[in-house]
């Protein structure tokens, strides 16, 4: 018996020294069937429309391939492009300053106040955009809130109030809406800085300002970034606040455009050339995003 079992030993190990294949491990095929489904949404949901979008901007509605949608979409709605781009970003810049201000005040300051405006800054959060364009539309309107506070104080004449529907008022309802949702991501990411850093800038000398510009900010600007990304992507594609705020005015923004070329006119070809417009202003900054994303993993 001690002989088989040393003639089996030496048996197994002279197929282990040979290279006997093993039974693969379905561990190694795991991973990719827990990303499929992700893939598959990404596919179908964000690729192809894109995709399918980007092919009929070429074709025009006699069903010619070429650039006569293009040419169509820059000779009628070209301000209009620039008006989106312009409002866009003037109101991430100004909601982004003023969440990292707020955010700031959050995060050094204690106390009832800060308790109070920390439940209060959430509210714009849940509100779609739909409400707040009503509320935009009483609260800015030519004899509405707004103008009246003014009056009462002598700053305007009742009889010639503000005119704010148009991009000021586009603006201000856009950083109304986003700013909060922009203090939730970088309170959060300023919340994760440990006090020590900003107890040593303190024990240098330093100033408030110089705690905001050389230790939070630096310090998040990642998280900063996302909260612009976000903010800049769902601007472009905001409908529902520019249609009730401007509705047919000019310039307006490019998806009132879009629902206007498809609703009147039946033409998919200028609107879908509209869409790629507002494709190309979203991958500017989505491209700058993932690059940082990138070179950041790189370097960690």
């Amino acid at each position: 018996m001690g002989n088989n079992l040393k003639n089996e030993l030496a048996v197994g190990k002279s197929e282990i020294g040979a290279g006997v294949e093993r039974p693969r491990s379905y561990t190694n095929i795991l991973p990719y069937v827990l990303v499929f489904p992700a893939v598959m949404v990404i596919l179908l949901l964000y690729l192809y429309p894109f995709l399918a979008s980007f092919w009929k901007s070429f074709i025009s509605k006699e069903g010619v391939l070429g650039l006569a949608n293009y040419e169509k979409t820059l000779r009628l709605y070209r301000y209009d492009i620039l008006f989106t781009m312009g409002v866009t970003i003037l109101s991430t810049l100004i909601a982004t300053i003023l969440s990292i201000l707020l955010a700031v005040y959050l995060r050094l300051t204690k106390g009832w106040i800060a308790n109070i405006v920390g439940i209060l800054y959430r509210l714009p959060i849940f509100l779609p955009f739909v409400v707040i364009a009503q509320m935009m539309r009483s609260f800015l309107a030519p004899h509405g809130t707004f103008n009246l506070f003014l009056a009462k104080f002598g700053i305007i004449d009742i009889e010639n109030p503000l005119q704010m529907f148009n991009w000021i008022g586009l603006t201000f309802g856009f950083v109304w809406k986003e700013a909060p949702f922009m203090v939730l991501i970088i309170l959060g990411g300023f919340q994760m800085t440990n006090d020590s850093y900003i107890e040593a800038a303190k024990s240098v000398g330093a100033k408030l300002p110089q705690i905001i510009t050389k230790v939070l900010i630096p310090m998040n600007k990642t998280t900063i970034l996302i909260a612009v990304t976000l903010v800049f992507c769902s601007l472009v594609g905001c409908f529902s606040f520019p249609y009730m705020l401007i509705g047919g005015k000019s310039p307006v923004t490019i998806t009132v455009d879009i629902a206007h070329r498809v609703n009147y006119f039946g033409d998919y070809g200028v609107a879908n050339a509209l869409g790629v417009f507002s494709y190309i202003m979203v991958s500017i900054l989505a491209l700058y995003y993932v690059r940082s994303m990138m070179r950041k993993g790189l370097y960690d």
